[in-house]
């Protein structure tokens, strides 16, 4: 009996520990999605400050207003932290050059999955890099999806979650 019990309260401990630690995201990085570029100061700031499903992601300079602030989870969502919405590749064309970037409710398609990697961000499945459209580093320039350079990285695809 005493082996039993032993054996019961094992188990409840181990299961109660799975629920505790699976049971919220643990964001893996959380901060302003940036411009590793140095003297760039551009973050990815909805247009408009609007935060409706399809709101275009474009760049804006650094300001820390709470409209640039994002996070990534472990599952490899980027999610805005005002809205709760992801960074979602319009039309879900995560393997398309020059799809624009935008907001949308969190659906679990793969297509709102990303990989933070050392001076690029890049979809899961169809690994596109986030890029700024046509190489521009001003304001107000759509985010957008594009083959990823390496050797050197392209100025317009440094970026990170800080």
């Amino acid at each position: 009996m005493r082996k039993i019990s032993t054996l019961l309260m094992s188990l409840l401990a181990a299961i109660s520990f799975t629920l505790v630690s699976s049971g919220t995201a643990n964001a893996a990085a959380s901060g302003i999605l940036a411009q590793t570029v140095p003297g760039a100061g551009n973050c990815a700031t909805p247009k408009g400050n609007s935060t409706a499903n399809g709101t275009i992601i474009t760049t804006w300079d650094c300001t820390g207003d709470p409209l640039q602030q994002w996070s990534i989870d472990n599952s490899g969502y980027i999610r805005h932290k005002k809205s709760g919405k992801c960074l979602t590749p319009s039309g879900n064309a995560s393997g398309t050059n020059g799809a624009v970037l935008t907001l949308w409710t969190c659906t679990n398609d793969s297509s709102q999955r990303f990989v933070d990697g050392w001076d690029q961000i890049w979809t899961q499945y169809g690994g596109k890099c986030i890029t700024n459209k046509g190489d521009n580093l001003g304001n107000g320039v759509y985010l957008t999806l594009w083959t990823c350079g390496s050797n050197p990285v392209p100025s317009s695809q440094r970026w990170g979650i800080f």
